[in-house]
């Protein structure tokens, strides 16, 4: 009877903090929408100009199951399915940071379509030979199609459409810059790239529920990332001062190395190999 008791205030606990994390996530995204019509209006475009802001990191693996298990046994931070891709080649399983941010890990789910080389993402091949899940890349987030379209455009390209299909459905789009033929992907150089999501406010990754595990932390937002190169590159890459973005430069290779995360118990550090590491 009591082993009863304790379990049920657990699941009411865990449920408790889920809902806040999700309406404090949701707060937050309203606010930035709020402030990006501010200022469009001070300024008279009529479109917002706020500075990008973090969106989400990438995890590369060989194993989605298994590695979104791991960290999260590592870290207390929970995750859930995050469903599949565009191309339904690769599986993601999502781990919200807080603070409308989140960390999306991926891997190949559909081995016999990615026989043809030219369907594998180029991360697949790193996270094999460094037998190892690896930082892939840094996605930053605006609030108005406008902005990302000039974004790409300073870069030679275009946005794409990237859709995100949950397991429950139905799917959320997301636009991402820059792409184009002649555009080598961002992320394999070590770069972020830029987002706008349709309706983030209420099917934004980072504001929705974890599965419901045992002795989970309150994520609180990302405290800081580690990348490599020097802040003087990320500037001229971003138009942007990187400080914005609480990102740190180790001087090496560019990539993604580690990243730190608030939580309610503390900062806790998840750091992996870098996708773009060349030694």
């Amino acid at each position: 009877m009591t082993h009863k008791i304790s379990r049920r205030a657990m699941l009411r606990n865990t449920a408790a903090l889920t809902t806040g994390v999700v309406a404090a996530t949701t707060a937050k995204l309203r606010a930035a929408d709020a402030q990006g019509a501010a200022r469009a209006t001070a300024t008279g475009t009529g479109t917002a100009t706020a500075p990008a802001v973090l969106d989400h990191v990438h995890i590369g693996c060989t194993n989605v199951y298994a590695t979104a298990f791991d960290l999260m046994k590592a870290t207390k931070i929970g995750h859930y399915d995050g469903g599949f891709g565009t191309n339904i080649v690769t599986g993601q399983k999502t781990m919200p940071l807080g603070g409308g941010v989140y960390l999306e890990i991926e891997s190949v789910v559909d081995p016999f379509a990615t026989s043809d080389a030219r369907l594998r993402p180029w991360w697949h091949a790193r996270a094999v030979s460094m037998k190892s899940p690896v930082f892939s890349g840094v996605c930053l987030r605006v609030n108005t199609m406008d902005e990302l379209k000039e974004i790409a455009k300073r870069h030679g390209g275009v946005a794409r459409l990237n859709m995100h299909t949950p397991s429950d459905g139905p799917p959320v789009k997301c636009w991402e810059a820059p792409h184009g033929p002649n555009i080598r992907n961002p992320w394999e150089t070590g770069q972020p790239t830029w987002c706008c999501w349709e309706n983030r406010l209420y099917s934004h990754p980072s504001g929705q529920p974890v599965v419901n595990a045992p002795g989970l932390v309150v994520p609180m937002g990302v405290a800081w990332i580690e990348m490599g190169g020097t802040k003087a590159q990320m500037q001229a890459w971003l138009d942007q001062n990187p400080d914005d973005l609480k990102m740190k430069f180790n001087g090496k290779a560019p990539g993604v190395y580690a990243i730190g995360v608030k939580t309610d118990v503390g900062d806790v550090e998840i750091r992996r190999p870098s996708a773009t590491r060349t030694t």
